[in-house]
This record gives structure tokens, C-alpha cells and sequence, in this order.
């Protein structure tokens, strides 16, 4: 039997799973009124597979019902979008849909002189108010998918106060004609802040959308996933790679896919290293991935993912520091980051820790453990790499304090770096602090 787990592109529409609720919200916007919504999440949560899942031939009409047939999807990813795309070629694009299916046929329509005029003005959007009017006339209505939309806030054309405006204004003058599915890394609070130049008098250009945030996986459906494995998995497996994917739709089926590899390869091992084998392997694309978040996170995100990561680690190794224990409560200013955090399915509350947080992922624990190693190791002081990660200006004398002992108790327990961890959830060590 093929390894069932899949990573890396998005996944077909036959291999989608979980984000019921997701679905189900985007739907039932689609349906009532053409509104408009955001996805929002980071790199790897399943953004792009939820677009093509809402588009996809055969799964429209178990979505959509009978408005399935008049309902035409438009799919654009903005990080390919060249520096010469400018509106009228967006729009061609975009419109590409509307004009194969029915105007190239019917030219001479009420809908198809209307489209010619729009190509004639340079799909103004005077113009296009007109061709959407028409199509809510004859009751069509174009869903437009914009993948990496965050990505026009760098466009050298299109990052514009003429660009945003007309596609609020069209969708939301629409009634339906026109709505937009957007995927985006940052929240529409963002790029509402991002944009604020062109709109400094008027409404944020992104208010018409309605905001959902793709996070974790809930447990069920990992579950269900992981029924694709029930010849190789035991239930100690399947423990492991919850722990260690933490609900994110990447990791787990990346550490799915490579504990079944692992079985594969080394049939005489025991089940503990081929978790740890896989263990190893998924580290590598966890940090790629984390590595690539705290890039982008703000300093106070990054201190409230230090602070839970490092109270965690020795209650994970079974060990009690309990200056550390007091890491979480003594910084009582983290509450919103540590909300926004668990949003995104990078922390969960905890009762078997006294910090009250854990990360929720083990891989990105790794990670972070790995990071702040390597601070000790070349012989950086601690103060050095607040700097160097944009947080020495939100901790005080005694949060610094603290969070360089938490540092050093941390790197007592792993002497032999990462592999401690990874070996600690190979052996089901942490099975606790996940329940």
C-alpha cells in the first residue's frame, strides 16, 4: 500500500479534510448575498487548499446546492502577478470565467456588450459597476479567489488607494454580483494598517470582509486522518503525532507521512526510534516553517512564545524549576499575545503546567529550544539575543532576569541539544502535558 499522507502542495479536493466549520461559514456567505470573506493564517495551515476546495467542479455541487449553476469561480495568486499587472489585466483575469463561458459564445448580449465596453475603457470602475449590474440582472454572480492577497501590499502597481477602493466599493455595490475569497497571512487589522495612506478620510478598505482565522486542527479530525494509517499506526503512534503536530495541518501529515516511512524503511527497529526517526525528519521542516513566522512575528509575540516554551521544556523532562514556574504569571502583559497565539494554533491553555500555557505544536517547541541553544553555545549573552530578536526594550530588569534563568535550567536538560525532546516524545514522555 502507497503511503495514504500527503504534504507539501495543496491537497486535492478528494484529500481535503477537516475545516467543517470553516466550509460551512464561506458557504453560507457565497450563497446569501455574495458577501465577502478573508482566510486568514499563517504559511502551511491548508489557505490555498481551502480555496481549492470551495472551487473545485466536483465538489460545487454538494456545497452550493442549486445555486451551484450560477455561481462562476475565478482563481488569482498574487505572488505570481508580475511588476507589469496592472487593473486592466487583473480584470481580464479576473473576468476570464464570466467571458468563456458565456460571452464568447453570446457577443452580441445585453451581458456581453457590457463586457465589451468595460475592455474598451480600460475596465474602469465606472464600467465594471455596469457588467456586474447586468450579471446580478441575469443572475450571475462571480466568486473571485485572491491566494496571497497580503502580497499586494508590495505590488508595484497595484498596491494602490484606486486599486482597494474599487474592489470594496464593486463588491460591496454589487448585492452579490461580485464576492471575493481572500487568503491572507496577515489579518484584515493589518493590512487595514497597511493601506491606511490611501484611506486616511474614509472607511478601511477591507471592512467588507468577514474575517476567519484557519488555526489548529481540532482532534477529531486528526483523528480521522490518521485512520489512514490504522495498519501501521499503534496507539502510541498516533499519541505522537498529535503531540508533535499539534493540530497544524503540515506537521501532521508530514509527521504522519514520515512515521509511516519510517516503518517502511526500518521494519526491525522498535517503535520508539522510528518515532524518532521521524521525529528528526519533521524537525527540519518545522524550523524552516518557525523560522519564517518569528520573522514576521512582532517582539511581544515573540517574548510571550519564549516565555511559554521555556516554562514548559522542564515540566516536559519531568523536571520541576520553580522559578520557572513563575515565568508566565510574573508577565502579566502577554494576555493578548498569548490569545492571538492560540488562534493561530501555536499555544493552548494547559493544567498540568503551573505557567498555565504550552506550546501546542512539540515540533515548534523544538525549534525554539534549539535557538536559544545555540545562544549558549557561542557564548552570546542572553542580553545579546533579546536585542537581536527586537525584545529587550519590552522586558524589565527582573522579567530579564527571570527569563535568563529559565535559559540556563533549560539548557541543564538538554545537554545533547534538541534530540532530547525529540526522544522525549518518541518515548511518550510528554503524553501529559498534551491531555
Amino acid at each position: 500500500m502507497s503511503n495514504p499522507f500527503f504534504y507539501g502542495n495543496p491537497v486535492a479536493p478528494d484529500q481535503f479534510f477537516g475545516r467543517r466549520r470553516e466550509v460551512r461559514r464561506i458557504v453560507n456567505r457565497l450563497v446569501n448575498w455574495g458577501q465577502s470573506t478573508a482566510i486568514v493564517g499563517e504559511p502551511r495551515t491548508g489557505r490555498t487548499s481551502l480555496l481549492l476546495y470551495l472551487s473545485a467542479e466536483e465538489t460545487r455541487k454538494d456545497l452550493y446546492g442549486t445555486e451551484e449553476g450560477r455561481l462562476l469561480f475565478s482563481f488569482l495568486d498574487a505572488q505570481t502577478l508580475g511588476a507589469q499587472f496592472d487593473q486592466v489585466k487583473f480584470w481580464e483575469h479576473a473576468l476570464r470565467p464570466l467571458h468563456e463561458r458565456i460571452i464568447a459564445s453570446n457577443p452580441d448580449t445585453p451581458l456581453g456588450q457590457a463586457y465589451q465596453m468595460c475592455q474598451n475603457n480600460g475596465f474602469g470602475a465606472f464600467v465594471l459597476e455596469r457588467l456586474l449590474a447586468q450579471m446580478r440582472t441575469e443572475g450571475w454572480r462571480l466568486v473571485l479567489l485572491l491566494d496571497e492577497f497580503n502580497k499586494l501590499l508590495h505590488h508595484p502597481v497595484l498596491h494602490s488607494g484606486e486599486f482597494f477602493g474599487s474592489l470594496r466599493s464593486l463588491a460591496s455595490r454589487s448585492r452579490g454580483a461580485l464576492a471575493l475569497v481572500v487568503a491572507s497571512r496577515y489579518s484584515l487589522e493589518s493590512l487595514n494598517r497597511d493601506t491606511l495612506e490611501f484611506s486616511r478620510t474614509g472607511s478601511p478598505y477591507f471592512n467588507f470582509l468577514d474575517e476567519i482565522i484557519v488555526g489548529p486542527l481540532p482532534d477529531k479530525d486528526v483523528a480521522e486522518l490518521l485512520r489512514r494509517g490504522a495498519d501501521h499506526f499503534t496507539a502510541d503512534d498516533r499519541r505522537f503525532i498529535m503531540l508533535v503536530g499539534g493540530g497544524h495541518p503540515y506537521l501532521v501529515q508530514l509527521a504522519a507521512a514520515t512515521l509511516w516511512e519510517a516503518y517502511e524503511d526500518h521494519e526491525e527497529d522498535t517503535p520508539s526510534l522510528r518515532r524518532q526517526q521521524a521525529g528528526q525528519s519533521l524537525y527540519d521542516e518545522a524550523a524552516l516553517i518557525m523560522s519564517d513566522t518569528w520573522r514576521v512575528w512582532s517582539p511581544a509575540t515573540r517574548k510571550a512564545f519564549t516565555a511559554v516554551a521555556l516554562a514548559q521544556i522542564p515540566w516536559l523532562l519531568n523536571e520541576r524549576k520553580f522559578h520557572i514556574e513563575r515565568l508566565l504569571h510574573d508577565i502579566p502583559d502577554l494576555e493578548p499575545e498569548l490569545r492571538l497565539l492560540k488562534k493561530h494554533g501555536f499555544v493552548t491553555e494547559s493544567s498540568t503546567i503551573p505557567g498555565g500555557w504550552r506550546v501546542r505544536p512539540g515540533a515548534f517547541l523544538w525549534w525554539l529550544a534549539d535557538e536559544v541553544r545555540r545562544t549558549v553555545r557561542h557564548d552570546t549573552p542572553f542580553e545579546e539575543w533579546l536585542r537581536k530578536q527586537e525584545m529587550e526594550g519590552l522586558v524589565t530588569r527582573g522579567e530579564k532576569q527571570r527569563f535568563d534563568k529559565a535559559l540556563q535550567a533549560t539548557m541543564e536538560l538538554l545537554k545533547s541539544g534538541v534530540n532530547t525532546l525529540i526522544e522525549a516524545a518518541a518515548k511518550g514522555l510528554g503524553e501529559t502535558i498534551v491531555k
